[in-house]
This record gives structure tokens, sequence and C-alpha cells, in this order.
């Protein structure tokens, strides 16, 4: 898994707000030739990005959830008839960790588990975070690490977390630029 876009990768990321609800044909900018398409039409459906999130995002653990849908070269058909699949970590379901993280540490609970928070914790700060010091971390530390796309409105899913509030913008903006939001 290569390191996350600076901005989600395409106009079809179903993380962005403006894609769920939709049912489109899909379409790759860097689509690896021989990869299987989906037959028909795709759902952006929240339902969707609920399962991608229980099944691996909330536990904070690297894997196929993680993974942007874009397929680079070097994907290639094993033996086996499996895939191996060349991909950059996907951009908004990266934020979507780091914004739960930050809301785990102001308030102690969010759509992470706790141990998810605190492995989503460890990958940002480059150190081993245990669950007991989640409530001790410095968010200006944490903000300071997160994503450029964190305070991004346009990436979200309500059906996994609560969009990024008012106040959540001004003071996440105001502590990781310096400056309050409107100020700018």
């Amino acid at each position: 898994m290569l390191h996350p876009r600076a901005e989600p990768c395409n106009c079809q990321c179903p993380w962005l707000t403006e894609n769920q609800g939709k049912t489109v044909n899909l379409w790759y900018d860097h689509e690896v030739p021989g990869i299987a398409m989906p037959e028909g039409e795709f759902s952006f459906a929240p339902w969707k990005r609920v399962r991608v999130w229980d099944d691996y995002l909330k536990d904070g653990i690297p894997g196929y959830g993680n993974l942007c849908h874009v397929r680079l070269k070097g994907t290639e058909r094993r033996a086996d008839d499996t895939w191996a699949i060349v991909g950059h970590q996907c951009t908004s379901a990266l934020v979507m960790q780091q914004r739960e993280l930050l809301r785990h540490v102001e308030h102690g609970t969010s759509a992470l588990s706790a141990p998810g928070a605190a492995r989503v914790a460890s990958d940002l700060l480059g150190r081993s975070i245990a669950v007991q010091q989640l409530r001790e971390l410095d968010l200006g530390e944490l903000l300071a690490q997160t994503h450029p796309c964190l305070l991004d409105p346009k990436i979200g899913s309500e059906a996994v977390a609560p969009p990024l509030s008012e106040r959540e913008l001004n003071e996440w903006y105001r502590l990781r630029e310096g400056a309050p939001r409107s100020a700018r």
C-alpha cells in the first residue's frame, strides 16, 4: 500500500459526500488492464461505507478496506487466481479515521474502536500509543500531523460518523494553522 495522495483520487471516491446515493458506471483514471470491472451500474450506497468501516477501518488495521479503488501498475493476478494489488491508501478513508481519532481524544468515544484509535494515533505520530494514553494526547500535536484534507467538508459519510461541525472546523483549523478560519 502506497502513501495516500494529497487529495481524493478522482470524482468517484465513495467517501465524497457528493457521490453518496448516486448510481454510476465506474471508470478509473489509472485503470490497470485486466482487472475486472463491476458489471453494470455501481451504487454509492451509505450501507457500503458502513460495511467497509465496520469490517476494516474502525479498528485501524491496514488492509483491503484502506486501499484506494484505483489500482496501479504492478497489480497482477497471482497463480491462485487472486490479485496482488498495488494501490494508494485511500485518502478519504484516512481522513475519516483521523477525524474520528481527534473526536476520540476530545470525547473518549468516536466511530473508531478504542484499539483502532490507538492504532491510528500510533501511525499518525510514528510511535506506539496505548489505548489508555489516548486521552493524554495533545490535540495540537495530532492536528500538526494530520492529512491536508482533514477539514475538507466534501469528505465524509453520515452513515459512519457525524459531519464536521462548525466548532470542529474552527477549532481544529485554529489549532492547526494558528488563527481562526474566519480571520483569514
